[in-house]
């Protein structure tokens, strides 16, 4: 079956025309949000299919700025998702949540020039996951995309 988005709605961030799918989803082209209900249901929380929060995502639309995900968002969608990538400096990082406990950081291609990296807490990653010796919290602001896998 086809996903077809040919249903005319309004993007609940920015107010925008938007077209969904019979379930109401799609993305809005003019600000970035992923049309989904969960993420209205849960306002303050990081839901699939967007890093950033409903909330959050209506006041960096207010401001006039991309609805980049900090490093918090980022992972309370890897806390959600369990499987979540982002770009720097022209590289893929991918960061896997294992049901073991184990966080995983490793760069994807290709995979053996990057060491990966094991932490046992989405807090030990938050606080020391690097990038060539930068943490990656010191760098977040140069990460150009985030995303779910």
């Amino acid at each position: 079956m086809e996903w077809k988005y040919d249903i005319p709605a309004e993007c609940a961030v920015c107010g925008q025309r938007v077209y969904v799918d019979i379930y109401g989803q799609g993305d809005c082209e003019h600000c970035g949000w992923r049309q989904d209900k969960m993420c209205i249901e849960y306002p303050d929380q990081v839901e699939y299919p967007n890093m950033v929060s409903f909330n959050k995502a209506k006041a960096l639309h207010a401001q006039g700025l991309p609805l980049k995900p900090s490093l918090d968002d980022f992972i309370a969608g890897l806390k959600y998702y369990k499987e979540v990538e982002f770009d720097y400096d022209g590289e893929l990082y991918a960061v896997c949540s294992h049901s073991n406990g184990i966080i995983c950081f490793s760069k994807d291609f290709p995979p053996d020039s990057f060491e990966a990296q094991d932490y046992y807490s989405y807090e030990e990653f938050g606080e020391k996951a690097h990038i060539g010796g930068k943490l990656l919290k010191d760098i977040w602001n140069d990460v150009t995309r985030a995303d779910y896998m």
